[in-house]
């Protein structure tokens, strides 16, 4: 693996043992960067919880682990691994480890999704929405766009083709699969304070950015890493999907100061084709201090982007279209004949992004070169700023507070976390061991308190 993250111009290489490699590959643990490791290229073995323990609520990166085993575990996968993530993600906190959520998107099913939401507002029981009911959900459309045959109700069937439709979109607010894909649980352990990152780069672009988008709206300072997962989500090379984390002019990598580059956001992600070489907003970069104003006003946001001459021609790039565009930025699955050829892109448009939608646009050369831009930004309440190119890059936020205001950005994306947690208890729950349920309901509970604290503090919809 040295070789491999060596040769793709990689500083740093996360080896994560799991559960099918798990009795042989512990074997290759230590608390610090491994021995064959060179000043500016680093490998370390840490953990993703995938096969075993806790997966089934979302797999888990663990990583600067000082200890592999898990109290109680006996060095086995087979004993003593919580079956909820929360616990073992305070475990890795516990010794200054930085934890996350990788292959994050957690997809659509549109069937199941209009069965939800019939499920939660059907109060009737008819097996449709009527007006009333309606304004109770939290629809993935307006009303009169899901009502195609205008009878003033909401069949199955029209819940289902609505979901379709707005789950093409970033953001949306159409219920999550929770059916063993993505980073389920990332609703609750969040909120209990042990999350640092969601990862992005290698699954399904909507879904990874939709779900970080929703609970930055809320507050959280969660940030973004890029991934591979190679060889299992993506098997044609390490460092597929990148994050690019600011260390400064350094002689030598210091895997634990990465670690905590990385958890602190000052970084982007892109796919090595793409690059945020500078991002800043009124003279702050993401990932150190915030942006503080008295009221609202007008910020400047710079940047300096580049963008390669050439790509490969896959999903992964944009530079083949599957036929939904949220499988775009995918490498779980190919959605298009495996190519061999490389493509001269069209300029890029570059984003501003302020709490989830975009706000300013420019068309980039893709040249190789760098090009500088500036953008002035009205900001009217407390909120994050971010600069992305999709499905390429994207920065983490500098977050702009106003007043002192916590960021409250949106009451749909509070709701659309809260139900989040309801639906994963009820698609998932049976998966957390007996003993166990007690204190993962609690946290459920109390992280859906969170979320109702906060759609109260929310005033936009």
């Amino acid at each position: 693996m040295f070789r491999q993250v060596k040769g793709e111009g990689l500083h740093v290489g996360c080896v994560l043992t799991w559960g099918p490699c798990y009795d042989f590959q512990r074997r290759y643990f230590q608390p610090k960067a491994d021995a064959v490791s060179e000043p500016m290229t680093v490998v370390k073995y840490d953990l993703e919880i995938s096969g075993f323990g806790s997966a089934p609520l979302g797999h888990v990166c663990l990583l600067n682990l000082q200890e592999q085993t898990y109290p109680d575990s006996e060095g086995t996968k087979e004993r003593g691994w919580p079956s909820w993530t929360v616990p073992v993600m305070r475990w890795a906190k516990d010794q200054g480890g930085v934890t996350g959520y990788p292959h994050s998107d957690m997809r659509i099913d549109p069937q199941g999704a209009a069965q939800w939401l019939l499920e939660k507002s059907d109060t009737s029981g008819d097996g449709r929405l009527s007006v009333a009911e309606a304004e109770m959900a939290l629809l993935p459309e307006p009303f009169t766009r899901i009502d195609r045959d205008e009878d003033n109700q909401l069949s199955a069937t029209e819940l289902a083709d609505s979901c379709d439709r707005a789950g093409e979109l970033l953001p949306n607010v159409v219920p999550p699969g929770m059916t063993g894909a993505g980073a389920m649980e990332i609703f609750v352990s969040v909120p209990e304070g042990v999350c640092d990152f969601i990862s992005a780069m290698d699954t399904g672009r909507v879904g990874e950015w939709n779900t970080w988008y929703h609970l930055m709206n809320c507050g959280f300072p969660l940030k973004v890493s890029g991934e591979t997962d190679f060889p299992c989500m993506s098997s044609r090379r390490v460092g597929q999907g990148r994050v690019y984390v600011q260390l400064g002019d350094v002689d030598a990598i210091d895997f634990p100061m990465w670690c905590r580059g990385l958890a602190q956001g000052r970084s982007y992600v892109s796919d090595g084709y793409a690059h945020a070489l500078r991002f800043q907003v009124n003279n702050q970069s993401p990932g150190f201090d915030d942006v503080t104003m008295t009221g609202p006003g007008e910020v400047r946001v710079t940047a300096r982007v580049a963008f390669a001459p050439e790509l490969p021609e896959a999903v992964a790039y944009g530079t083949q279209q599957p036929p939904l565009r949220r499988d775009v930025g995918d490498t779980r699955v190919l959605h298009a004949p495996r190519s061999e050829q490389r493509v001269q892109p069209t300029p890029r448009l570059v984003e501003i992004v302020v709490n989830g939608k975009v706000v300013a646009t420019r068309n980039v050369p893709s040249d190789g070169q760098p090009h500088d831009l500036e953008f002035r930004v009205p900001i009217e309440r407390s909120s994050w700023v971010a600069l992305r190119q999709f499905p390429q890059l994207h920065t983490n936020p500098v977050n702009v507070i106003i007043s002192g205001r916590p960021i409250r950005a949106s009451r749909a994306s509070a709701r659309w976390c809260s139900q989040a947690i309801d639906l994963l208890w009820r698609n998932r729950s049976r998966f957390i061991a007996e003993a166990e349920r007690p204190a993962a309901r609690a946290a459920y509970d109390r992280a859906s308190a969170f979320f109702r604290q906060i759609l109260a503090e929310s005033d936009e919809e």
